[in-house]
């Protein structure tokens, strides 16, 4: 069984100057398993960069809970945050000017860090020779920054990350002033690094190529995790997929949501928190049209969400029919009242809690569209090296 590295529990950030408050991340939730490679996509103004400052001791949470590697970030006096920052992160920023000093060596800066946490002068030489030999540039130690490549100089950055032997690496956009080929060598060396040494790695990213070689992509929408994108452990056009009858109408999406991974490799699931809050995709609001409301129907294998009003007339005869159940909160009778649950602009719903003991979904649910309605599908537990491969049982 893997053990969560990170966890992030209803984490909640607002920043705040005189009278105006904005609100970057709104009851963010999120698991990083030990030894995973994860990357983290979204809009700017997601709120990917506020919970990266938070994840590596340069913020706090106004509210929540969030934990790496047994330390509740929200307790931290500023004396353990910054041995927090020294021995449990290490930090890879875009611009190489933040992760190397310009007049020192190579050498010297794989040194520093160590020399800052207390390592002796000797293991700390010993430590930056390791580095130097894992990245390729034991012959580069005493050049400086400025005569290696970008590529260079982004392992070289990698290697200092390492320094201290961290438990958890961070990334923001650390290709992004990279060409699309020292990206595809970066990308590899970051799945190396995270395969040799085991070290848990988060890639914030624009890039797909960066998203295409993770084991996770988890797309933030509106300061909530929305969608969880994993690898296909073989390409559906390679498998014998099963298509049920009652997915037969469907439209499948032909890539992810967010950043465009194709389906053939790939499977997008949402996430549902524990009290049922959920945010639809923008293609599937887009093929249904909700308009603000809808029913929830409760079939045996699933959820369907149908347009307010249209819901009536499936209720007699569909499987899990409704018309003898009550109305989730108040009691009154399905067969003469209609209930229905209130989504936002941007998806945004919370089911009910009838639903949410109808089936388990474990926190994640696969969204697939028919002519009329949505449906929410559970992710079966399936045995796989982090979280369970999404196939849809017969």
């Amino acid at each position: 069984m893997q053990t969560q590295l990170v966890i992030c529990d209803n984490l909640i950030k607002i920043y705040k100057a005189g009278e105006l408050e904005t609100v970057a991340l709104q009851g963010l939730d999120l698991d990083v398993y030990q030894g995973e490679m994860i990357s983290i996509v979204g809009a700017s103004g997601s709120g990917k960069s506020t919970l990266l400052n938070i994840l590596g001791g340069l913020d706090v949470p106004s509210a929540g809970r969030i934990t790496v590697a047994g330390h509740d970030l929200s307790r931290l006096n500023e004396e353990d945050r910054a041995s927090y920052r020294r021995q449990i992160i290490g930090y890879v920023w875009q611009q190489s000017g933040r992760n190397l000093l310009p007049d020192m060596t190579i050498e010297e800066n794989l040194i520093l860090p160590q020399m800052l946490n207390g390592i002796s002068a000797g293991r700390s030489k010993r430590r930056a020779h390791e580095l130097l030999e894992l990245i390729g540039l034991a012959t580069h130690a005493r050049r400086k920054p400025v005569h290696l490549s970008g590529g260079q100089q982004q392992r070289v950055a990698i290697a200092v990350a390492l320094a201290n032997q961290p438990a958890l690496l961070l990334a923001d956009e650390p290709t992004g002033e990279l060409d699309s080929t020292t990206t595809q060598e970066i990308i590899a060396f970051f799945r190396s690094i995270n395969q040799k040494l085991g070290v848990t790695i988060i890639i914030v990213t624009h890039d797909i190529a960066v998203a295409t070689q993770v084991d996770r992509t988890i797309a933030i929408r509106d300061g909530r995790t929305s969608t969880e994108t994993i690898r296909r452990e073989q390409p559906i056009n390679q498998q014998q997929p099963f298509i049920p009858d009652a997915l037969s109408a469907f439209q499948p999406a032909q890539s992810s949501a967010v950043i465009g991974l194709p389906e053939a490799t790939h499977q997008e699931t949402i996430f549902i928190d524990r009290v049922g809050l959920l945010q639809l995709p923008a293609d599937a609001l887009e093929r249904v049209a909700l308009r603000g409301r809808a029913e929830v129907h409760l079939a045996p294998d699933h959820i369907e969400l149908w347009p307010a009003g249209m819901g009536e007339q499936i209720y007699q005869g569909l499987p899990g029919n409704l018309a003898n159940h009550s109305s989730a909160v108040i009691g009154l009778p399905a067969h003469s009242h209609r209930e229905t649950i209130m989504v936002d602009r941007v998806g945004r719903l919370q089911l009910p809690q009838n639903a949410l003991e109808h089936l388990p979904f474990s926190g994640r649910a696969f969204v697939r569209t028919a002519r009329s309605h949505i449906q929410l599908w559970p992710v079966p537990m399936a045995a796989n090296d982090f979280y369970p491969t999404p196939v849809i049982q017969q």
